[in-house]
């Protein structure tokens, strides 16, 4: 990945410190070809500095705001974008 988009939306959702928009930022970069995100923890720490556990919180805050979902599928996490950002987003 070469940069990450982040929408107007999350730079303005004042519920997200500066690290979840930044990871929200990623996550819909990563899934804008797929649909889905596959990146994992250590991923997102390698990439942005922060260990492995700041990165589950944020993405637990990310869940709570209702921005993403995510699901186990064969035995990794695949991170969805929820239709409550989609339909914030405007391409």
């Amino acid at each position: 990945m070469k940069y990450a988009n982040v929408p107007d939306y999350i730079l303005s959702y004042k519920k997200l410190n500066a690290t979840a928009r930044l990871m929200m930022g990623m996550i819909y970069s990563l899934s804008k070809m797929s649909g889905v995100c596959f990146a994992s923890n250590e991923y997102f720490s390698n990439k942005l500095g922060f260990s492995t556990r700041t990165i589950s919180s944020t993405i637990s805050s990310l869940k709570k705001e209702d921005l993403i979902i995510t699901r186990n599928v064969d035995g990794n996490r695949n991170i969805f974008i929820t239709d409550k950002f989609k339909n914030n987003v405007e391409e």
